[in-house]
């Protein structure tokens, strides 16, 4: 009996002498692991982007232990920009894992009314740091630490090309033209057509004047070829153009304007000229 009592209050002491490091190193008690698997684009329009940020963590003892808290902070060009936190009231089973996913959509908007200064830029630097915080039996709260680096995509003007005319037909009645434009999108997603306005030329004065509007979006990071037909009726040109009655040919000029209608990008229509001959038969 009296052993019995004395290996009874020596755990006493034993335990009550103990610390967490201690019963760390003995194994009894140990810190969770926790690492960053991805940090993933998973979704980007004209709009804004979403990334998605999946934390592993590793439970190694043989109890099962509260969720962490998750605070996140996400950081455009090293300035604080947008911060959350993820709450959880699930537990981790003994020696299992599981995933924290902390998706954070930035809107381009709100990014570029706040630095105007990446006006122009095709990318820009953000970090993403993380504090998991774990109220673990006998080691209480723990706070571990994670931060990733990375670069993402600012949306694109498209870029145009300068504009073809070629004859495609001509008899005596009419002649048939037509204007090619290639339209460059530069982005990882669709945007929208432009708005394409036109007027053809005959010795510096209109002829013909009209617009293009396409509901079908640009491809992303793709060329789409914009084909405008034109119809020269002559008797039109000559009622017109009176002084080209007597002549074989007149200098024509294709002025076109597109206009990508991105307001968020403060877009301002874009102008090119085609200069070209039209023959003249009778």
């Amino acid at each position: 009996m009296k052993k019995l009592m004395f290996l009874l209050i020596a755990l006493f002491v034993l335990l009550t002498f103990t610390t967490c490091e201690t019963l760390s190193s003995m194994g009894l008690m140990q810190e969770p692991v926790v690492s960053l698997n991805s940090v993933d684009l998973t979704n980007i329009s004209l709009n804004g982007v979403q990334l998605l940020a999946k934390v592993q963590i590793e439970n190694p003892n043989s109890i099962e232990i509260p969720f962490p808290q998750t605070d996140w902070e996400l950081f455009v060009n090293a300035n604080s920009f947008i911060s959350g936190t993820i709450r959880n009231n699930e537990r981790i089973r003994a020696r299992g894992s599981t995933v924290v996913e902390v998706p954070v959509y930035l809107d381009y908007l709100g990014i570029f009314n706040s630095f105007t200064s990446l006006f122009g830029n095709r990318q820009f630097d953000y970090k993403t740091a993380f504090a998991l915080t774990f109220n673990l039996p006998v080691l209480g709260e723990k706070v571990m630490n994670l931060a990733h680096d990375g670069t993402i995509p600012l949306p694109q003007l498209p870029q145009i090309n300068t504009p073809s005319m070629r004859i495609s037909s001509s008899n005596i009645t009419r002649t048939e033209i037509l204007v090619t434009i290639n339209v460059v999108n530069p982005n990882i997603f669709p945007i929208p057509s432009p708005r394409i306005t036109y007027d053809y030329q005959i010795n510096r004065n209109s002829f013909i004047r009209g617009n293009v509007e396409s509901d079908e979006p640009l491809a992303a990071s793709s060329v789409t070829p914009i084909t405008i037909p034109l119809t020269v009726n002559y008797a039109d040109l000559f009622r017109s153009f009176a002084s080209l009655l007597l002549a074989r040919e007149a200098a024509s000029l294709f002025v076109v304007s597109l206009d990508p209608g991105i307001p968020l990008l403060r877009s301002e229509p874009v102008r090119f000229e085609v200069a070209g001959t039209l023959p003249i038969l009778r």
